[in-house]
């Protein structure tokens, strides 16, 4: 090869080394392979840095949150019917803040000799709020996006639709503003939860106050004649309960406790009135005892007119209502049978109906207040005519009194027990329950200072994996940067050498 041929190739490979170098400083390649080699060589730093991160962020919010800023939490539940539509057992409108009603919260301060005048500060410190699944969130957020995407009105009548009454409930005490400690505040928030449910199934349940009613009257105080009819009173009363708990029961429920159905204490019921009451009344009535006759001569005579007044009311009430039942004309509508026949037929109507069975109601109470006049009106003329009982007959009818009022007490009791028992353990078994206690240990300030700090030490940990990232990738470019530096030096090198 001649001199001249050796110039020229010379020449042109120092031409592509230099537009090689120009090539490689206009275009910017990612060493990928580079950052992932700086990714790993840095990992066990980043997990040091990254828990020593976390660490620090948990001994901060131990230190800068005191307990104090931590009220103690706890969960309820509830179940029974109507509670997803926010009513409570007797279908009015459910209220969870009844947890704190001052009576649940007295006796709670009693029963742990705490003071009872902090009964205002600690309702003022109790916040009870609804717990709304993310299925339920999920839903109207799902319509929301819908509605403000397109306007349509079915997304918007889905959402004024869609409504969430929560069964769950977070309860949360900032005891510390009361000025008790942590095991202090937890012990008492447990037992106010425990007495609430005493609170709920005497509320919702066996209606105690009405036995206590029941039980307090002295009949002694009346006359034998006006002490027959409290005891008539109370009976109906009382089988008017046991018939709507009756009701209620879909199990034939029976009592361990007393061995009693309700069904036989109904029966037990219609026996004190239909034997032991007509017994004593009959005696009563035949033999003429009482006390004092002029004082039950004005007694009978009040009644007859009471309940004449109320019997003319009646009869108002009812002759209204006839004249407009009559009056009345339902809604009709015709159904074409072919071009030319028709058959009109009339609708059901609410209010007609309405108005029939308000007629209905008032015949009934017209003819109990006609049975009642005349029984009256009998037991005076009875009273007028004959002689009075003599001391032995009274003696008797206390005796049989005695003996009649202690089995309606007896009555009530049964009644009591087994309409407790019956709530607790079948009505209301799963009604109310407390789902997640009150924990006032250190565990359960170390779970609490978690539960405050966990987003807080999710977005440091973000950060630092961001940063370890990042600091790969700048590295990555340095030695990479570096890396084609020294091959230019080599092939300026090389090429000089060339020359």
């Amino acid at each position: 090869m001649s001199e001249k041929g050796t110039m020229e190739q010379q020449e042109l490979l120092q031409g592509l080394l230099i537009a090689n170098a120009a090539q490689e400083e206009d275009s910017i390649t990612v060493p990928t392979t580079e950052i992932f080699r700086q990714l790993k060589k840095y990992f066990l730093l980043w997990i040091i840095v990254a828990v020593v991160g976390a660490g620090l962020v948990f001994g901060g919010t131990m230190v800068l949150s005191p307990s104090r800023t931590m009220p103690l939490r706890a969960m309820v539940g509830f179940s029974f019917d109507g509670v997803e539509q926010g009513l409570d057992p007797d279908g009015n409108e459910f209220d969870a803040n009844n947890i704190k009603v001052p009576t649940v919260i007295e006796t709670t301060l009693m029963d742990l000799n705490m003071d009872a005048s902090l009964v205002d500060s600690i309702r003022s410190n109790l916040t009870i709020s609804g717990v709304v699944p993310d299925t339920a969130v999920d839903q109207l957020t799902a319509y929301q996006s819908i509605f403000e995407s397109t306007n349509s009105i079915e997304a918007a009548k889905r959402i004024m639709e869609t409504s969430y009454y929560p069964t769950n409930f977070k309860v949360e005490f900032s005891y510390a503003n009361v000025g008790m400690t942590r095991a202090d505040g937890a012990e008492f928030l447990n037992a106010l939860l425990e007495n609430y449910k005493t609170y709920f199934m005497q509320t919702y349940g066996y209606n105690e106050a009405f036995g206590d009613a029941m039980t307090s009257v002295d009949y002694t105080t009346y006359d034998y004649a006006q002490a027959l009819d409290v005891y008539s009173s109370t009976l109906n009363s009382l089988q008017s309960y046991i018939n709507r708990l009756s009701t209620e029961d879909a199990t034939r429920f029976r009592s361990t406790e007393t061995g009693y159905t309700f069904s036989d204490l109904t029966e037990k019921t219609n026996t004190l009135r239909n034997v032991d009451l007509a017994s004593v009344s009959s005696y009563v009535f035949k033999k003429n005892v009482t006390k004092d006759r002029e004082a039950l001569q004005t007694y009978y005579e009040y009644r007859i007119d009471t309940l004449t007044r109320s019997m003319n009311s009646s009869q108002e009430q009812m002759a209204t209502l006839t004249e407009s039942i009559e009056k009345y004309q339902k809604d009709s509508v015709v159904i074409m049978a072919g071009e030319n026949s028709s058959t009109p037929m009339l609708q059901s109507s609410e209010a007609y109906d309405s108005l029939v069975t308000q007629k209905t109601d008032a015949q009934k109470s017209v003819s109990n207040y006609q049975s009642q006049i005349k029984d009256y009106t009998d037991r005076l003329e009875n009273l007028k005519k004959k002689s009075l009982g003599t001391n032995q007959d009274k003696e008797k009818v206390e005796a049989d009194m005695d003996a009649l009022s202690q089995k309606i007490n007896d009555l009530v009791e049964d009644t009591q027990a087994t309409a407790e028992e019956f709530f607790e353990t079948a009505s209301f078994e799963n009604a109310y329950n407390i789902l997640v206690p009150a924990s006032g240990s250190a565990s359960g300030v170390v779970s609490a200072v978690f539960q405050n700090m966990r987003r807080t030490v999710l977005i440091v940990e973000a950060l630092l994996f961001v940063f370890y990232l990042g600091f790969a990738v700048v590295r990555a470019f340095i030695v990479s940067y570096r890396r084609n530096e020294n091959m230019k030096k080599a092939n300026t090198k090389k090429a000089a050498d060339a020359e």
